[in-house]
């Protein structure tokens, strides 16, 4: 009979939603099971020492200190089918919306979309429950968080799913601290998850552009072609970047709660092919370094979705380069291009130019320059995501 009840590691549900408040949970049902890979929590808590003068060694009770719940995952970028934003959010939401992201929702005769800006302040916060079934499947050990926020790093690799890792999580235990970790009897397995594709990056559906964009009138293509048409000649192999957001528990002599005070800039890696520096396609990173010049990265990423509807998702950031490291991957020499992410230009007319404006939002040109999609973009942020559909 105790066999049965043990608990089997990778069987289990998350629930999770965005908090109309910060820090106070909201109500979870099995309706709010969300996809949710290599979880991880730890219910933490401070050790408070007392060592009075003794005859002996010391060994008088300890107490215990503030209490926290930590955490971690990742998950994938995918978007319901036949998106609708006035009726659906894309899947991984509340996911973005716990590492500092807020966003905006487009629909017009054209399109539907949602542009997610990396906001400074004002962040939202998740609740959420972790369950861990029994080996005979009937019940499950669970934790309950609220006022949760972590750091993020978003990956880019060909032949992989756009990736979302979410890190260094902190949450706050429930408001009745014996409910926090407790058993639940007869736990339902009754959730459904979403069978839409997840965005993979392939050669066939991807365009990543790389380009200087220091002098506005003469802008340069990594790997050829002009904004808005990439050549590709030289690729782009893969892209990260991690926000950065230092998650940090504030504590005083009332409530917990748990705050993103990121001060420092979102850093990335870009890994790109190394060729001849005179051929008009190659960069020369290190001149690039030592002028600090302004590049612009967009990155998107189209796929039909069930229903045959044309939806891409896009990622969009204004760069320095500040570090380079000459290696190899596999039979061809590349750059490692250490990258910080600074404030948007203005794409019309490069006026305000990037990292002059921290008002700056985002913003649409012709298809060629910022935003893949005309979106009038009113959330300021230094980076943006956008998932679109094609009406």
């Amino acid at each position: 009979m105790s066999e049965s009840k043990l608990i089997i590691p990778a069987i289990g549900k998350v629930l999770a939603k965005v908090e109309t408040t910060p820090g106070t949970k909201v109500a979870l049902a099995d309706a709010d099971a969300v996809f949710f890979e290599e979880i991880e929590w730890q219910y933490a808590s401070d050790n408070i020492q007392r060592m009075p003068l003794a005859p002996e060694r010391h060994g008088v009770k300890s107490v215990e200190g503030p209490r926290r719940i930590t955490w971690s995952g990742s998950t994938e970028m995918a978007l319901p089918d036949a998106y609708d934003s006035s009726a659906d959010v894309p899947h991984p939401d509340v996911w973005i919306q716990a590492c500092g992201f807020q966003r905006e929702d487009f629909d017009s005769v054209s399109l539907e979309a949602s542009f997610y800006a990396l906001a400074s302040t004002n962040h939202k916060a998740i609740s959420f429950e972790a369950y861990e079934f029994t080996a005979d499947g009937a019940d499950a050990d669970y934790i309950q968080a609220r006022g949760a926020r972590c750091d993020w790093q978003l990956s880019m690799v060909d032949g992989e799913r756009v990736k979302l890792t979410l890190s260094n999580g902190l949450a706050t235990e429930a408001s009745d601290e014996d409910e926090t970790y407790q058993a639940s009897s007869s736990e339902s397995k009754a959730v459904t998850y979403y069978t839409d594709k997840p965005f993979v990056v392939n050669r066939g559906n991807t365009s990543a552009e790389l380009v200087d964009i220091s002098n506005p009138a003469s802008p340069v293509v990594f790997g050829g072609g002009s904004q808005g048409s990439p050549a590709g000649n030289f690729q782009i192999i893969s892209a990260t970047f991690s926000g950065n957001m230092e998650p940090e528990e504030q504590r005083g002599l009332g409530l917990q709660r748990n705050r993103l005070a990121g001060s420092g800039p979102v850093t990335g890696t870009i890994v790109i092919e190394e060729g001849l520096l005179t051929n008009a396609s190659a960069f020369d990173p290190y001149a690039l370094r030592n002028t600090g010049a302004a590049l612009e990265w967009r990155c998107k990423v189209d796929q039909d979705d069930t229903s045959g509807n044309d939806t891409f998702f896009a990622s969009h950031a204004y760069l320095q380069i500040v570090g380079v490291n000459h290696t190899d991957a596999g039979k061809r020499r590349v750059w490692e291009l250490e990258v910080e992410v600074k404030y948007p230009e203005d794409a019309t007319d490069n006026t305000p130019a990037v990292g002059a404006s921290p008002t700056q939002p985002f913003d649409y040109h012709d298809g060629t320059r910022g935003l893949y999609a005309d979106l009038a973009v009113t959330n300021v942020g230094v980076f943006g995501i956008c998932f679109h559909r094609t009406v």
